[in-house]
Parts: structure tokens; C-alpha cells; sequence
């Protein structure tokens, strides 16, 4: 059974803030369900294409308060 990690990144300065969103894309794509909390738009532009590549699913929240959280999982069929 696949685990489910959160990843908050709220307040991580740049460059810690998006390579911690990188490392949870690869672990997402390790089978592990990864929920993402980010409150950098830079993020939410990078982790989309990111995802893509790696055969993921997303979704992905409006933003709260400049929030967004992003939720990366295997899709069904691999």
C-alpha cells in the first residue's frame, strides 16, 4: 500500500523551496502519494510538467491565501 507523505513547504526559501518539490515528485513517482503545500507560484508552474513527465496525476487546489496544495499519485493504469 502506497504511503502518504506531506511535503509543506510554506516559509522554505529559494532554491531549498524547489528542490524539495522536486525530491517530492520522484517520490511520488516511487508509488507513494505525496501532498504538496506550497505557498511559491514558482512551484505550481514547475511541478505540473514535472508530474507530466513522470506519468503522474495531479490535482491541484485554488490557492488559500497564496496556499496551493498539490496532490501527486501513480495514475491508476501503471
Amino acid at each position: 500500500m502506497p504511503e502518504i507523505i506531506e511535503v509543506d513547504l510554506r516559509g522554505v526559501p529559494m532554491p531549498e523551496h524547489l528542490q524539495r518539490a522536486t525530491k517530492a515528485v520522484a517520490t511520488a513517482a516511487e508509488g507513494n502519494e505525496v501532498v504538496l503545500t506550497t505557498d511559491q507560484e514558482v512551484v505550481i508552474k514547475y511541478v505540473p510538467s514535472a508530474a507530466a513527465k513522470e506519468g503522474l496525476k495531479m490535482r491541484m487546489s485554488m490557492p488559500d491565501d497564496d496556499v496551493w496544495r498539490i496532490k501527486l499519485s501513480l495514475k491508476a493504469n501503471q
